[in-house]
């Protein structure tokens, strides 16, 4: 292939997946107001032929979470398929060449090709031996949770496929390939934390930033997403948290894996959601961010590729694939592993399968109440030629007028009365180019999915509003919450144990905590409002513009200061060190707050987030566990406390 060709090959790979002028009307940067009409998912289609394969080789023991990815090859005029494969069983794993394990299990990465996407061959590749035969379809082996990806962006032919795997967490790796089949030794990705990795690993070069980027699993008790970007592919920078479960999930929804891809002005990603109590079953979802660090679900709750019935090939788990969607026949091909057994053990096979999307189709506008008008108020754009993608059911249409900031208007294009993708609008008067305009797209049997063609002029999402900021704390009472302890410990718990005395406190009873080793005793309240009266929404329950925490302490030396805790619900924290130090005598430590601060703004008064923390607002809603905690370990193996107090504070 000569630089031509490869130049070619690079501007059709970057235009696909990346069109700066696309603006989805799920990116909420593009919307200003709606009346009567509500953001839907679009619908994938399932394939009829679906699964698309069995796993009727003999070293595909276990297909286990599948983790497909998938490239459409232009040059080769090919689809090409890498998916996971566990050997689950003791005998199956004694037939590799040099049988080995990670994780008690072993590993190969598997290879698959297809013309069409649906009819798929697996060619022996003489590569690796299973049951003395290199007669199979293996590529690679010792290499849990796979992404693999075509890389137009290297110069080195040597280094055009690349892989990213680990073999535990905290322990990332990579290798390269010229052609996708042949892959070179490991080597160890650096920058990773201990608690990365353990999922579908999924990178790629990202035009936007000039970055490699890298999108695994952080796990602190629960799964959570995070981002990592490179210049080089070895050296890699943690861009930390980017997206988990929300409050009211908890832990029992978990973001298990999130492979992402461009779409448009936007990134776009599959969720798989763990639903770790509610079956282990695992849903697709869909996420968009606008700069690939800040992510927000568009339907959270509802999958976007859904689970089969009962019983169907793909009833309990669905895992997508790590890609872009492919362009091929006027529809989007979402390839995907289906599963029929629940996220549990080794043995079980996740198959692959493909579903079909209208271009732009992923979630759009729709009206609401069809009976009553429908209008939705878009952001300013600099328009060019605009283009539309939308369906329209037969005797509907969709009416869009353009209007400058003043609300004037200049134009209006002609109705759109059927299913279009990028279709002109044609305007009254004239082009629109390079007039600074926002729309005015009136829905009647209709659903938006995008417009093309302008530049969005506030690039940055709108912050949401505290919901905080507009509270009447005239409603709420200033009240003053006390635990005492004078006649139990009143569920409060002690890492690792506590003792409850009846007298001896500040005043009255008090709690002693203790801890061995050199790890830090740790105090902590009940997480449920029939235990502790601290539970619930502080603004409401202990009501006024904020709230003063107080507590007393002593130990039985001297030494580190006092940390105050506050937990969304059980789940994760902001701390804030207090002046206050421990000593032989009690001492109260204390710690101020107001509702209605921004993250920023809390940080800025001395508490800290935790890494895998909620916002500032979510937490004063939902507060659960309040922590008692010494600042540094070996401090403290031990501290008494009493007398928790926190009140409300008004102007």
């Amino acid at each position: 292939m000569n630089i031509v060709q490869a130049f070619a090959l690079l501007l059709t790979a970057l235009t696909a997946a990346a069109q700066p002028q696309k603006h989805l009307m799920l990116d909420s940067r593009v919307i200003a107001r709606v009346v009567n009409a509500n953001l839907v998912l679009g619908t994938p289609e399932k394939h009829a032929g679906n699964p698309l394969f069995q796993a009727d080789k003999p070293w595909e023991n276990s297909m286990n979470n599948l983790y497909p990815n998938v490239v459409w090859d232009e040059q080769e005029k090919v689809y090409k398929l890498w998916y996971k494969c566990v050997l689950a069983d003791k005998e199956v794993i004694a037939q590799m060449d040099q049988p080995s394990t990670v994780h008690d299990v072993g590993w190969y990465l598997l290879y698959a090709t297809s013309k069409d996407g649906v009819k798929w061959d697996k060619p022996e590749l003489g590569l690796h031996k299973f049951a003395g035969s290199t007669a199979n379809n293996i590529v690679a082996r010792d290499c849990p949770n796979v992404g693999v990806f075509k890389d137009l962006h290297d110069a080195d032919p040597a280094r055009r496929y690349k892989m990213v795997s680990d073999v535990g967490l905290g322990k990332p790796q990579v290798r390269f390939s010229a052609d996708g089949i042949r892959w070179g030794d490991a080597i160890d990705a650096k920058g990773f934390g201990a608690q990365n990795g353990d999922t579908h690993n999924n990178a790629f070069w990202d035009e936007r930033s000039g970055k490699y980027l890298w999108f695994t699993k952080l796990y602190l008790g629960e799964r959570l997403v995070a981002r990592f970007e490179s210049d080089d592919f070895i050296n890699w920078k943690n861009n930390g948290l980017v997206l988990r479960s929300s409050i009211d999930e908890g832990r029992a929804s978990q973001t298990y894996c999130m492979p992402v891809f461009r779409y448009g002005s936007i990134y776009l990603g599959y969720v798989m959601m763990y639903n770790v109590g509610n079956g282990r079953t695992v849903d697709c979802e869909l996420a968009w961010s606008h700069d690939g660090l800040k992510w927000q679900r568009v339907a959270p709750g509802t999958p976007f590729i859904p689970r089969g019935v009962k019983g169907a090939y793909d009833s309990e788990c669905i895992y997508a694939m790590a890609g872009p969607p492919i362009l091929q026949n006027g529809k989007l091909m979402l390839f995907y592993g289906g599963d029929d057994f629940p996220h549990t053990g080794w043995k079980r096979h996740c198959l692959p399968c493909l579903a079909t999307l209208r271009p732009d189709g992923f979630a759009g506008y729709e009206p609401g109440d069809a009976s009553k008008p429908v209008t939705i108020i878009t952001t300013a754009f600099r328009a060019a030629t605009i283009g539309i993608s939308a369906d329209v059911s037969p005797g509907g249409s969709i009416q869009i007028k353009a209007l400058d900031d003043q609300n004037v208007l200049l134009d209006e294009a002609e109705a759109i009365t059927g299913d279009v993708t990028d279709a002109e609008l044609k305007w009254k008067h004239g082009a629109m180019a390079n007039k600074d305009v926002h729309f005015e797209i009136q829905l009647n049997h209709a659903r938006i999915y995008a417009l093309n063609g302008i530049d969005l002029i506030q690039q940055e999402p709108k912050q949401p509003e505290n919901p905080l900021k507009a509270v009447d704390r005239k409603i709420h009472s200033v009240s003053t919450k006390v635990i005492s302890f004078d006649t139990n410990a009143q569920g409060w718990k002690g890492v690792d144990q506590i003792e409850h005395h009846a007298a001896g406190g500040a005043k009255g009873g008090y709690i002693h905590v203790s801890r061995s080793g050199r790890a830090l005793p740790i105090a902590l309240s009940p997480v449920t409002a029939a235990e502790s009266p601290l539970v619930g929404n502080w603004s409401q329950i202990i009501g006024g513009e904020g709230a003063e925490i107080t507590c007393q302490v002593r130990s039985a030396k001297a030494g580190g200061r006092v940390m105050i805790e506050l937990f969304a619900r059980d789940i994760s924290q902001w701390q804030f060190e207090t002046s206050a130090t421990f000593g032989s005598d009690w001492t109260q430590a204390k710690a101020a707050l107001l509702y209605d601060w921004s993250d920023e703004e809390a940080i800025a008064a001395g508490w800290k987030r935790s890494s895998n923390g909620f916002s500032w607002s979510d937490t004063i809603q939902h507060v659960g566990k309040v922590v008692i905690v010494p600042s540094a370990a070996g401090a403290q193996e031990s501290f008494d406390l009493d007398e928790v107090s926190v009140s409300g504070v008004a102007n």
